[in-house]
């Protein structure tokens, strides 16, 4: 794969997780039943979306590789605050 394509691909991956991520913090703004399966949702595509970095030839050290995973972890944090508190996020965001 040339070198341009690589880096297009690795763009697109890491702005799924974006996305995912973005989204979710949406929902939970808006106090959706919905928040918890979302975040969790959304944690699955961030790790799915680290694996597809390992497949186009990255390394578990590489940035790109451990932003889609440093995503997933803000989803579980998501999931974890409203799990703590419901209400505390949508006063916070």
């Amino acid at each position: 794969m040339k070198k341009g394509a690589y880096l297009m691909e690795k763009t697109n991956v890491l702005e799924e997780c974006m996305n995912a991520y973005k989204y979710a913090v949406e929902v939970v703004q808006k106090n959706s039943p919905l928040s918890r399966d979302l975040t969790q949702s959304c944690a699955e595509v961030c790790r799915s979306c680290a694996n597809e970095c390992l497949k186009l030839g990255g390394s578990r050290s590489g940035r790109t590789y451990k932003m889609c995973l440093d995503y997933a972890e803000l989803c579980e944090e998501l999931e974890q605050d409203i799990q703590e508190d419901p209400g505390r996020l949508r006063k916070l965001v």
